[in-house]
């Protein structure tokens, strides 16, 4: 949501401007929340192909969640969610082929907790040591953060804003419609084992953009000539999985997030496509 509605607003306040302060060209999007009833619907049948929930909890999901808030979810909901979260067992939601985080809680600890610290799942060992290294202070220095000497440390996630975050727009297809339209650069890419937002919910969401397709789905290839994953190339926006790649697709895929990354600086398309 940040980056869109950031862009968003550059983009409105350019608008006319011969020389813009900020050469705003396009935007990256990595296993984004794009859309809540499109990624609710993804998501759940992700978790059910996938092998992570029972056809009796996708039923319940499908029944009771579909049109309810992504982050918020209410009622018997939520209640299916927990069903859903503990039949995945102690693994890293956000990379389910990966192994879980064996230095601090379980899912099954979080299932305790009160949305949205529930979604942490095993990625605690990512935020454990990010949090170790933005504290030193040389990295610090260098990112030239914290030059006023705030006297605490810094955290990943601010409780008193996740706590009393309420006001989360369901949809950014409005504003996707609107920097398409504007002639920005888009591409979304997703990790293909994250379970988190999956790429079934995000091709749900781009589908729901109705865009013509330039380039059809197809393979694309690393430097050894083998399948990075898969992309399909619309008028206004490029889609792109990383294969074997998890939520934070630079972490797991570092290499083949480099070359995406590349490519959409130079503006072309993935290797391998045509």
């Amino acid at each position: 949501h940040y980056i869109p509605e950031l862009s968003q607003i550059i983009t409105r306040r350019s608008k006319g401007v011969k020389k813009p302060i900020i050469n705003f060209q396009g935007f990256l999007l990595g296993n984004p929340l794009i859309d809540d009833y499109h990624d609710n619907v993804g998501t759940h049948e992700y978790w059910w192909n996938h092998g992570l929930i029972s056809d009796s909890t996708y039923e319940d999901l499908k029944k009771s969640c579909t049109h309810d808030t992504f982050l918020f979810p209410k009622g018997e909901c939520n209640s299916a969610l927990d069903r859903a979260y503990s039949e995945f067992g102690n693994i890293n939601p956000y990379s389910i082929y990966s192994s879980a985080c064996q230095n601090s809680n379980t899912l099954r600890d979080n299932l305790k907790h009160s949305l949205p610290w529930r979604f942490r799942g095993n990625d605690e060992c990512v935020v454990k040591y990010t949090r170790i290294y933005m504290n030193r202070p040389e990295v610090q220095k260098a990112l030239h953060a914290n030059i006023t000497l705030i006297p605490h440390p810094w955290v990943t996630c601010s409780s008193i804003v996740r706590s009393t975050w309420v006001d989360s727009p369901k949809s950014m297809l409005p504003i996707f419609k609107e920097l398409i339209a504007a002639g920005i650069r888009i591409w979304v890419f997703s990790g293909d084992t994250d379970a988190i937002l999956p790429l079934t919910a995000t091709r749900y969401s781009i589908n729901a953009l109705k865009l013509e397709t330039k380039l059809r789905w197809t393979a694309w290839y690393d430097e050894h000539q083998q399948v990075g994953g898969w992309s399909q190339v619309y008028k206004g926006l490029t889609y792109a999985t990383v294969r074997g790649a998890g939520h934070e697709v630079p972490l797991s895929q570092p290499r083949l997030a480099f070359l995406l990354f590349r490519q959409f600086l130079r503006d072309e398309t993935l290797p391998g496509i045509r």
